[in-house]
């Protein structure tokens, strides 16, 4: 017999089945004893009714907001972040600025925080990049603006512009 993991935790085995059926559609919804008393479903028919509904509906908002997250892309590359998080390697080095808290969480969940210490290959050493460039005067403009040093910001963002300019492929001119 196939074991069914709950829905909203999916470490534990569920023991509430639920299915809401539609005219033009059916859910399914497996919770186990612990998020089923979390979210107020017991087995006691009164009750069950109320807290069924309202769980349905949370699960169709966490399910919306998921969604709309895994579809955003590299606007260099087209990679998306549903695609990151499957293949667990970036499509371009701007993905890593675009994705770096979903990123920085995905190596968190796997027990990998802090930064990179490790060596830069010799043959990389001296390379620097257009793309690495607007990744960090992105983010300097990003702080200036939090901080509201807008003359800084301005300078950033000329900078950003003039590097617009440059072609990409050649790592600047």
């Amino acid at each position: 017999m196939n074991e069914t993991t709950c829905d909203f935790c999916h470490t534990n085995t569920a023991v509430f089945f639920i299915e809401q059926v539609g005219q033009d559609s059916r859910k399914k919804l497996n919770l186990c004893m612990a998020c089923a008393a979390k979210h107020g479903v017991m087995p006691d028919p009164q009750s069950l009714g109320k807290s069924v509904g309202g769980l349905f509906a949370r699960l169709a908002s966490i399910s919306k907001k998921l969604a709309e997250e895994e579809s955003r892309v590299c606007p260099v590359c087209g990679t998306s972040l549903a695609a990151v998080r499957k293949t667990r390697s970036a499509g371009c080095p701007e993905c890593y600025a675009i994705f770096k808290d979903d990123i920085a969480a995905m190596l968190k969940d796997h027990g990998m925080t802090g930064r990179y210490t490790g060596t830069m290959p010799n043959r990389l050493r001296n390379f620097r990049s257009v793309l690495n460039d607007r990744i960090v005067l992105r983010t300097k403009l990003e702080e200036s603006l939090k901080k509201e040093e807008y003359e800084k910001a301005a300078l950033y963002r000329d900078y950003l512009r003039a590097l617009e300019k440059t072609h990409v492929a050649g790592g600047g001119q």
